[in-house]
Order: C-alpha cells, then structure tokens, then sequence
C-alpha cells in the first residue's frame, strides 16, 4: 500500500528482500535446462516479481479482504457475524506471490529460450511446451539419445502433439553453434567443415552443363530456318504468353494449317539437325543462342506495347514475309509491308461493302 500510494522505494525494497526466497526458489526449477546460468534466471525472476508489484492491483487481492476485517474489529464488529464482501468472494483474488508467480515464470521460460541461442525462439504454445517437457518425456519413455524418427512419433504422443512441433522443439533445445568455433585440431573452423546445402553436386553441375549444350544446339539450328519459320516457332513456343494460331494466322495473312505445318515441319529439322550434329559446345552455338534471347525479348516488348505498329516494324526488319508462299521461292513473297494488323475477316468485309450495290445484289 505505501509503494502504490506514497511511492515508498523503502517499500518496494522491502518486498523484494522478503519475496527473495521465493525468487531463488523459482530460478532453480529453470536452473534445470541446460545453457543457463542460475544469477542471470535470479536477475530474470526479480524482474517478474518487480513487474508484479507494479502491476498487482490490491482493491482486488485478498490482503483487501484481511484489511478490512482488521478494520471491522478495530470498530468493535463481530466478525463471524459479518457477511462476507464482496472482494472476499471475488474467485480473481490472489496472493501478490501467486500473481508475481505467472510472470516470474514467462520470463523465465523466455530467457531459457533465448539461451538456447540467437535464432528467433517460438510463439507456439505447444512447441514451447515441447521444449520444456522434451527431456521428462525422454526418462518416461527411456528413450536414448539421439533421437530417431520413430523416437519424435513416441514422444508426440506422449505430449499429445504433433510431429513436426516436437521436431522444432527439438532445434531449439539442440541450441546455436559458432561457425568459427575450432573442431578437431583447433586448426579448423565449423564453418570450414560444414556443407553447403545449396551447392550443386558433381551430378548437377553435368546435368546443367548438357542442358546448356543442349539449348544452344537448338538455337542455332533454329537460327538457320526461314525467318518467316523462326517467327512462328518463336512466337508459338519461347514467349512466357505463347501465341495461338488465331493470332498468328491474322498477324501473317495465313491459314491455321499452314501455321501449324510449318511448326511441325520447323520441329522436326532442328531435330533431325541435332542428332546429326550432336550438343558439341562452340562459340558460334552460344551466339546463336544470345541472338534468339534478344529476338525473345524484342517480340515480347513488341507486343506488350501500346504502339499497334510495333509488331509490323519488328517483322520488317527481321525479314519476316506475309501470305502463303508454299511451293514459292520466298525471296519473291512480299515483306511485311501492311501499316497495322488488321484481321482478315475485316479486310473482306471491307471489299465486300465498297463493290456496287447491282454486283452485291447479283445472284
């Protein structure tokens, strides 16, 4: 009462020299997981305890039911003949050690946690209690260490959880490592010792290496076709929004057939190329394959863009020509020379509304 009304630090000291007992008492139960110091829990408890006295409220404890009983029988009340307050059948009242308690213990259990190291420690309540129950459960089921698969599923359980938080429980109490910390001799580091996860094995590495070969073979054999053809297996299938046919039969003044003949046709030359020249690694190969990523990006900034004459442009000065050419040289099919891409059913229509009405109207 003097700390909470007069701010009496005489008062607070008081307290905390006769609750250090109490303290002490609490830190060993923590003192109990490894990778902590019993002075840095006493430190941790005495903090608890000090946010408890700041915090304890004494309207609502039973030390006010006391004090008012005191009262009453300094003015000569019979107290057995009292009914009883309200604040004494208020089920909330609580000894101020018992409320210093729960927050004595929640510190605590977090700094056991930060002990185990500098990872984030969990919020989930489960894994938390995982972690404190792990080595008691591990004398229940005389289990040794370390742990197995079906030693996790056991002890899971036992504790009524899940696998998986018994297994974070598990990380946690396994604590940090220093990667500069000396292994064997001392003339080696952790660090030094430990694998890399994401470094590619010799598998990988040879894997990857065919697959870049492989890749560059195509590309040149791709380079070596017709624009026209190039267009269409570029457009048809390297672009992340592959075209369709009905796009490209607008786009080229040419049938959905044709478009896809010439797919088939374009295909199976870079095959039968491949296998006869094999994935051999040359500079000419790596060029090729540059160019094609520069023709990719070109036709897709193309036709991402809001000019409706980009595409036309592109295809002139990539040589590509329009209309069906099969059975015709196509040095001599005319380039893409058209100011927009209109459809063809528009192009028809149009002719179709500009002839005479007589000739429309003839049978």
């Amino acid at each position: 009462m003097r700390y909470h009304t007069d701010h009496d630090r005489s008062a607070m000291d008081e307290l905390v020299s006769s609750h250090m007992p109490f303290i002490v008492r609490t830190a060993r139960k923590s003192a109990l997981n490894p990778g902590v110091d019993l002075n840095d829990l006493v430190q941790t408890a005495t903090e608890g305890l000090l946010i408890a006295i700041n915090r304890w409220s004494f309207n609502k404890s039973d030390a006010a039911g006391m004090s008012a009983a005191a009262a009453d029988e300094d003015d000569g009340l019979d107290i057995q003949s009292a009914e009883p307050s309200a604040t004494d059948a208020d089920p909330s009242a609580s000894r101020l050690a018992t409320y210093a308690m729960w927050w004595m213990r929640t510190l605590l259990n977090d700094r056991v946690l930060e002990g185990r190291g500098m990872v984030a420690r969990t919020k989930n309540r489960k894994t938390r209690t995982a972690f404190f129950a792990l080595s008691k459960a591990t004398r229940a089921l005389n289990l040794q260490t370390p742990l197995r698969g079906s030693d996790v599923e056991r002890i899971a359980k036992y504790l009524g959880i899940d696998e998986h938080e018994v297994r974070e429980a598990m990380y946690h109490a396994a604590g940090d490592v220093m990667l500069d910390e000396p292994v064997g001799d001392g003339q080696t580091s952790r660090g030094e010792m430990t694998a890399d996860g994401r470094a590619e094995g010799e598998t990988d590495i040879v894997g990857r290496i065919d697959t870049a070969n492989a890749w560059n073979a195509v590309c040149a054999h791709l380079m070596t076709l017709r624009p026209r053809d190039r267009f269409v297996v570029i457009t048809r299938y390297l672009l992340d929004t592959k075209w369709k046919l009905d796009q490209l039969s607008d786009v080229l003044k040419m049938s959905r057939e044709r478009i896809r003949q010439i797919c088939e046709g374009s295909l199976a030359a870079i095959r039968s190329a491949i296998s006869d020249g094999g994935l051999a690694d040359t500079p000419a190969r790596r060029a090729a394959a540059a160019e094609v990523q520069a023709m990719v990006s070109s036709i897709e900034r193309a036709a991402t863009s809001d000019d409706p004459l980009a595409i036309n442009q592109l295809m002139r000065a990539y040589g590509v020509l329009i209309g069906p050419s099969r059975g015709v040289n196509a040095s001599k099919c005319s380039p893409c020379v058209a100011p927009t891409l209109v459809p063809a059913y528009v192009v028809a229509a149009t002719h179709r509304a500009m002839r005479p009405v007589t000739e429309r109207m003839a049978p």
